[in-house]
């Protein structure tokens, strides 16, 4: 079964693919923002980003970390296991450092 929330502060994705995916499935939870980071580093703002987890500790410290730096949880798909998938949109200058 599939659990999709999408975040009301953010416009639901359209139906353009992701402007680049980061298979997060090996990381553990605290090494999973730092990856984020990283590929978002390479992003323009406004870009998307779709990560893949399967720690799902990541369900509560991946909205955590983008409330924390400004970049924008579009959407989060709890899939089948321990499978979680996270949209989210670079902001040009987060809140904080990431």
């Amino acid at each position: 079964m599939t659990k999709t929330i999408r975040h009301a502060v953010a416009k639901a994705i359209d139906d353009r693919p992701p402007d680049q995916f980061l298979d997060a499935a090996g990381e553990a939870c605290g090494t999973v923002t730092p990856v984020i980071k990283q590929s978002l580093s390479t992003l323009q703002p406004g870009q998307l980003l779709e990560v893949l987890t399967h720690d799902p500790a990541t369900r509560a410290g991946v909205p955590a970390w983008c409330r924390l730096t400004g970049h924008v949880l579009v959407e989060t798909r709890v899939e089948e296991g321990r499978r979680t998938r996270f949209w989210i949109r670079k902001v040009p200058q987060p809140t904080q450092p990431t």
